[in-house]
């Protein structure tokens, strides 16, 4: 795929990424999520929460999301309550500026903390961070829709101390475009887009890291940090620009994923009457708060636009905060991941997400 296919921005500059996944997650109903129900997937089980390292040859270095904190009983009582009471259940290592530590990477050398958007399992502990050092960004109408923060607004889902003190910056300036999005040229010169992708959360960001330049940008690749603008990749794929295989459709439905004596033309049971060009599920628009987005009609369009840069032979490593496939596949901070595509970490992982359909195959009607 070539990249200048898809609009995106020339640059002769990368940056390095690194990925931390700090906690794993499970109990979180996928009805909140996605529709329709799938049987096997009616919750999310131990499920990872990334978060991204970015050092620019300068040594300028950010951070994008930081998982959940290891303290969660400090979260927000209005959040701590709804956890005990849903029964989410969360294991957290350490905090992200803990293994920046343990790494020899000092907190105060952190320019930046982007939020994807301000769950308790993204917004990490920003208290550990120097107030003076380290900025917060956050995506448009932030501001006035969540501050203040607990203890202020005894209601708030945030805390005061996550940006009380330090320059709290709300991208308003989307200066250029990157698939259709609202993008915001970082460091000025092509190597990291912070992008609005709005819809799951108020001000709702993604990033696109250049992480190798090659073949006079035809050859460029990019990690795609998505946050929470989808929950499983079957939300994502299969897309026109990424149809589902033949050979995937066939390996899928051998007993090397499923039990034996099962017909391989049981594959067409899982999509919903979808085809193999389109996502199997969608974001889901319960009513009533029992979604997990605030607007499903703008989170649908990110997702969309995001699509674009997601294909079978693509140049772009797609990575929301929680897509378990990509677990034991990709290398964690301290290593880098500018080598994902040498690697094969892409075509490992793309299509392990249909695994978690087995119970549609044996209890198909």
């Amino acid at each position: 795929m070539n990249t200048s296919n898809l609009s995106l921005p020339a640059g002769n500059v990368s940056v390095d990424v690194a990925l931390f996944c700090n906690a794993v997650l499970s109990g979180l109903p996928m009805s909140r999520f996605l529709k329709p129900n799938i049987r096997g997937l009616e919750t999310l089980e131990q499920v990872p929460s990334f978060s991204f390292f970015i050092q620019h040859p300068s040594g300028r270095r950010l951070l994008f999301d930081l998982g959940p904190r290891k303290d969660v009983s400090n979260l927000s009582p209005i959040v701590t309550r709804r956890m005990s009471q849903a029964g989410w259940k969360v294991a957290v290592k350490d905090d992200v500026p803990d293994i920046l530590k343990q790494n020899g990477v000092p907190p105060e050398s952190i320019e930046n903390v982007v939020w994807s958007h301000w769950h308790w399992d993204h917004a990490g502990n920003m208290a550990k961070f120097p107030q003076s050092t380290t900025g917060l960004i956050v995506g448009p109408g932030f501001t006035a829709a969540m501050t203040p923060g607990y203890p202020k607004n005894l209601s708030s889902p945030i805390l005061e101390s996550d940006y009380s003190g330090r320059e709290l910056i709300e991208l308003d300036n989307f200066e250029s475009s990157v698939a259709g999005l609202p993008a915001h040229d970082y460091f000025g010169d092509g190597s990291l887009y912070i992008l609005s992708t709005p819809g799951h959360a108020v001000g709702h960001l993604s990033a696109l890291a250049r992480t190798l330049c090659q073949d006079q940008g035809t050859g460029d690749t990019f990690i795609l940090m998505g946050g929470d603008c989808c929950h499983h990749m079957c939300q994502l794929r299969p897309s026109p620009q990424g149809p589902l295989p033949c050979s995937v459709k066939y390996s899928i439905s051998s007993e090397t994923h499923f039990p034996s004596g099962m017909s391989k033309g049981s594959w067409s049971s899982i999509s919903h009457g979808t085809g193999t060009d389109r996502p199997f599920a969608d974001i889901s628009d319960h009513p009533n708060g029992a979604s997990a987005v605030c607007d499903h009609s703008s989170a649908r369009d990110s997702l969309l636009k995001l699509q674009q840069l997601d294909s079978e032979d693509g140049n772009v490593l797609f990575v929301v905060a929680h897509d378990k496939s990509l677990l034991g596949v990709v290398d964690l901070f301290p290593e880098w991941a500018n080598d994902w595509k040498s690697k094969g970490w892409a075509e490992q992982a793309r299509w392990d997400f249909l695994n978690d359909f087995k119970e549609n195959f044996l209890h198909r009607k």
